[in-house]
């Protein structure tokens, strides 16, 4: 017969084992947890150096993935980036089998961290999704921050997103009101009145938020966004309202703030504006003489160009006045040459990956809107809504349209210098390819200069006259059905770039038209999307990516940028 105690005594060690070991477990994570609260709540310069010297090798799966989770965000909060996403990755996934919905979402918030972090904004938007898709129950707190970071990455792209950012300002602010979160309160209010300011039908409430944001502001003496808001409401007064009057007072207001904290000479420089144009230029002087240092190049072309103006109107010295319009033009140059010639390339890049981002953001929108209730309302709207839509459409297109060119400036003429260059460096022996050569080294001159004369407009125009400028000047000048122009670039193409429109109608089995070589001769030479939107007269840059998506399905090819490289690859390797 067996004796008992043979059974008892290996139980009563097992369980001794397993009461050491969650102690040690609830050891470490009673104390991840203190640190989780230092983390989330104004304490992340004391809780990272505590993360960074636990020691992380007898942790279990749970508490690496739990680490993970508060030093991803405590890196973030402290402005150290990270640079790999493997172990929050790792935590995401522990978490989501796991059942447990906070940390889970606590995980989706940090991965969204750390892809900012690297840049992978599209990985970003997607984990910011998936955590504002879980119950409010589950952290009020952290959806709401996931829904401002989704607002702060929609607004921050080139094309068409700050509707979807307003909607996400909209839907966190009372979220952070009814927890008593002030200061991110403040943060969406600033934010959605920066939006306003943008919709013509909205000026009346961006006016009202920037009120209330300076209101907030000064409760809670956050300088930063109090200085925020009154820039904002000078320039507002300013430009929009011509209310030079009201533009002073909250320009005045701006630049009180302590210059230890806020040193930005653009409000002075608005300032200013306004005493100009209420006539009072001696005060003008007297502010755009103490306005701190400017730094950015883009803020020294607006100080020089408010003392050409000074000079000019009310000190009449020409000379004066054209010294300093000169250096503001060289410091425009400056920054169009210090592009280069891979701004191109990087304005394309970043302009298809915002195109797949919205594409991606739109039809995960759709999915998620009440499908039923769409359809109700859509037989009895559908003719109103698709009125309002094409309106909307088409001021959205505009408004793309306006800041891309002003976005192109920088890489149109590092293009045209680039194809100026080259002109220099062909033969000579070709009295013919010389003529053709003198002529699109007119033509290039003279767009070279309408891009100096565009730089000084940005500043000066709206965005109505400024698109209508731009349209007027780097549209080709005689490009009728008698001018040379194309039969000229296309011959100008070949030979700096061995035959390539020949090679591609081979290709094509002779099936591209004249106006496709001619997009494809201007695209060549290094032109962006914009401006070959201009000069081919095409109405938006879609009608260009649908021109290139037919242009390759001739060739035979996925990607006709990729086929234009490997052109160009291929010439410099023979």
């Amino acid at each position: 017969m067996i004796h008992i105690k043979n059974f008892i005594i290996p139980l009563v060690a097992v369980f001794s084992l397993m009461i050491a070991g969650c102690h040690h477990d609830s050891a470490t994570m009673r104390e991840l947890s203190r640190i989780d609260s230092m983390v989330y709540h104004q304490q992340e310069k004391e809780a990272l150096p505590l993360l960074q010297q636990m020691d992380t090798k007898p942790l279990s799966k749970e508490e690496r993935a739990y680490y993970a989770v508060l030093l991803s965000m405590a890196m973030y909060k402290n402005y150290v980036p990270c640079t790999s996403d493997s172990a929050i990755n790792e935590a995401v996934g522990y978490f989501k089998k796991s059942g447990d919905d906070l940390k889970y979402l606590k995980a989706l918030v940090a991965q969204g961290c750390v892809n900012e972090d690297m840049g992978n904004l599209e990985q970003a938007v997607n984990s910011y999704h998936q955590a504002e898709a879980l119950p409010l129950a589950t952290d009020s707190s952290m959806i709401a921050y996931a829904k401002l970071r989704l607002g702060i990455l929609y607004q921050s792209q080139v094309v068409g997103t700050n509707t979807v950012a307003l909607q996400k300002y909209q839907e966190a602010m009372p979220i952070f009101k009814a927890i008593g979160d002030k200061h991110y309160e403040l943060v969406c209010l600033t934010s959605i009145g920066g939006i306003y300011r943008n919709i013509d039908e909205k000026h009346d409430s961006a006016v009202i938020c920037m009120k209330d944001a300076i209101k907030l502001a000064l409760e809670q003496g956050d300088q930063y966004h109090a200085f925020a808001n009154r820039y904002l409401l000078s320039e507002h007064y300013l430009v929009r309202e011509h209310n030079y009057l009201l533009g002073k007072e909250y320009g005045l207001q701006a630049i009180s703030a302590d210059p230890a904290i806020i040193d930005h000479p653009r409000a002075h420089y608005r300032l200013v504006k306004c005493y100009m144009l209420l006539g009072q230029p001696d005060s003008a002087l007297y502010y755009l003489q103490h306005a701190p240092q400017a730094t950015a190049t883009n803020d020294s072309i607006l100080y020089y160009e408010l003392m050409s103006e000074l000079e000019h109107q009310y000190w009449k010295n020409e000379e004066k006045s054209k010294n300093y319009i000169q250096r503001a033009h060289a410091m425009a140059d400056s920054i169009t040459i210090n592009g280069l010639n891979h701004r191109l390339l990087e304005v394309e890049k970043e302009y298809d990956h915002q195109l797949a981002v919205l594409n991606q953001v739109r039809s995960e929108s759709r999915l998620k809107e009440a499908l039923l209730l769409a359809a109700l309302l859509a037989l009895a709207l559908v003719a109103v809504t698709s009125l309002v839509w094409r309106y909307k459409n088409q001021l959205k297109m505009r408004q793309n349209e306006v800041e891309m060119l002003k976005a192109d400036l920088d890489g149109s003429l590092a293009s045209l210098q680039q194809m100026q260059a080259r002109l220099d460096s062909r033969e000579q022996d070709d009295e013919g390819k010389a003529r053709q050569s003198d002529e699109l080294r007119a033509i290039i001159n003279q767009q070279i200069d309408a891009v100096h004369q565009l730089m000084a407009w940005s500043y000066q125009y709206d965005s109505e006259k400024f698109a209508a400028k731009f349209r007027e000047m780097m549209t080709v000048p005689g490009m009728g059905d008698d001018s040379n122009y194309w039969s000229h670039l296309q011959a100008l193409v070949n030979e700096l770039h061995d035959n390539v429109l020949v090679k591609a109608q081979e290709e094509a089995g002779g099936t591209l038209t004249d106006s496709e070589l001619n997009l494809l001769a201007l695209y060549c030479c290094g032109f962006s999307r914009t401006v070959i939107m201009v000069t081919m007269g095409y109405k938006s840059i879609g009608t260009v990516y649908n021109k290139k998506i037919q242009i390759a399905k001739k060739l035979h090819v996925a990607d006709l940028d990729e086929f234009v490289r490997c052109s160009l690859r291929s010439q410099i390797s023979d």
